[in-house]
């Protein structure tokens, strides 16, 4: 079995914020693993902020949430919800409106 440091970095997520990682395994030729990792700290960190600045309740449009690739990964594999699947709009606006994922919002409102 391969050791945690036998991970090369494959993507540093200057793209979306998500590194990938490869490794192989040498008893199964062809066979390997992909890890992701994400660190949506910084993001999140900005929604923060974004909750706490005025805005134009009457503007025709709003920034309501920020929602990073890595969380989008987990809504997939926790929650089945693709954020960008129209038929999961509902459980979109679900997870948004829980306590869990409340630094999501830009907003301090219910979507």
């Amino acid at each position: 079995m391969p050791s945690p440091h036998d991970w090369q970095l494959i993507d540093d997520g200057s793209f979306n914020g998500v590194r990938k990682y490869i490794r192989a395994f040498d008893e199964d030729e062809g066979t390997v693993q992909v890890k992701y990792e994400s660190d949506v700290t910084r993001q999140l960190d900005r929604n923060k902020a974004l909750q706490n600045e005025d805005f134009d309740r009457k503007s025709e449009f709003w920034h309501a949430a920020h929602i990073p690739v890595g969380i989008q990964y987990e809504w997939i594999a926790k929650h089945g919800i693709n954020m960008w699947n129209p038929a999961h709009a509902d459980g979109v606006k679900r997870l948004l409106n829980d306590s869990e994922y409340r630094w999501l919002k830009t907003k301090d409102i219910i979507i």
